[in-house]
């Protein structure tokens, strides 16, 4: 079988990796995202702050990419880069960080779920008898 430009696959984002536990605000915190390239010298690994570039949002560095990591993987290369928050801020857990993977032959995207428990405060309802 002749392998043909057709038959590579788009990129796609394999692992984003979060915190098991809600980040404290001041803490130091690392997400990290990991896709998959069959172009990798083409490819474009980054992070999205609300649609923006976050150095350009962060240049006091609060917020930082850290640089591409890139490790053989099968028939293509697996990409990682990570997020760093230097010191976590609350605001940060209602804002839309996403991670994208980028070359020709498509995109793909996925958001940073925080664990759920600080989205929604109980309060005034662990009573039990209101």
């Amino acid at each position: 079988m002749l392998g043909g430009a057709m038959a590579l696959q788009p990129p796609s984002i394999t692992i984003l990796r979060m915190p098991a536990e809600l980040p404290q605000p001041g803490e130091s915190v690392t997400v990290s995202c990991e896709a998959l390239s069959e172009l990798p010298e083409l490819t474009l690994l980054y992070w999205l702050e609300n649609g923006f570039f976050v150095e350009s949002l962060h240049p006091d560095g609060a917020v930082r990419e850290g640089t591409v990591q890139e490790e053989r993987q099968g028939s293509g290369l697996a990409l990682r880069r990570d997020l760093h928050f230097s010191s976590f801020d609350k605001q940060h857990l209602h804002t839309n960080f996403t991670c994208v993977v980028l070359s020709p032959l498509g995109v793909d995207t996925r958001e940073v779920r925080w664990p759920s428990q600080a989205l929604a405060p109980v309060t005034g309802k662990s009573g039990g008898l209101g």
